[in-house]
């Protein structure tokens, strides 16, 4: 579909796969099982965990994932990820972090 475009997403198990969806000039990135621990993986993405069918493949996937993210500015949405599982990646010393979109009471912001 015109907008939609598979994004190779391989370790967590074989064949994972996010999908970045792009509309004018944004983009979101459903990335799935990329991060599991956003307290850890953020800060350090060389972290793997039992779940992980490739742990080298997942580590690798993560930090390209993290990288192109923080570097293009995606939006990112994912499992595992804090309420509202929304926003976006930065870069921050040799890791990187989360930065949910603000939530209100009148839906996330623009």
């Amino acid at each position: 579909m015109p907008g939609i475009r598979a994004v190779a997403a391989f370790g967590h198990t074989p064949g994972h796969t996010g999908y970045l969806i792009t509309s004018g000039d944004r983009s979101l990135l459903a990335w799935g099982d990329i991060v599991h621990s956003h307290a850890v993986q953020f800060a350090r993405p060389e972290v793997a965990i039992e779940f992980d069918s490739n742990k080298e493949e997942a580590v690798a996937t993560r930090r390209k994932i993290l990288s192109d993210a923080a570097r293009d500015r995606l939006w990112i949405a994912g499992a595992h990820l804090p309420f509202p599982g929304i926003g976006h990646v930065r870069p921050d010393g040799t890791g990187y972090a989360w930065v949910p979109v603000e939530y209100g009471p009148y839906g996330a912001a623009r």
